[in-house]
């Protein structure tokens, strides 16, 4: 999977580039861990959240410090891994905050 880049959507949180704003578009767990999906949707990753990659974890990039809404959590990747994402689209964000 690539990273996300100019407005390419369909990439996972855990390709996330750092900073940019990102609108969650799926939560999808994988099938060793169904009950992932529900935890992630139950602390704020539902379809249509704004969510930003803050910071990754030194060595190797886990954890992951992930802002969704007003609340900032710690994830690994693989759970980051589950929640698809694209990015907001710049012009529509600035027209809301107008």
């Amino acid at each position: 999977m690539k990273k996300i880049e100019n407005g390419i959507s369909g990439a996972t949180l855990d390709l996330a580039l750092i900073g940019h704003a990102m609108t969650v578009q799926q939560v999808q767990a994988p099938h060793a861990a169904p009950e992932w999906a529900r935890w992630l949707e139950e602390i704020g990753f539902i379809v249509g959240e704004q969510v930003m990659l803050m910071a990754r974890g030194l060595p190797g990039g886990d954890p992951l410090v992930v802002r969704i809404g007003q609340s900032t959590f710690a994830l690994r990747r693989a759970e980051a891994a589950c929640v698809r994402v694209a990015e907001v689209d710049r012009a529509n964000l600035e027209e809301r905050k107008a």
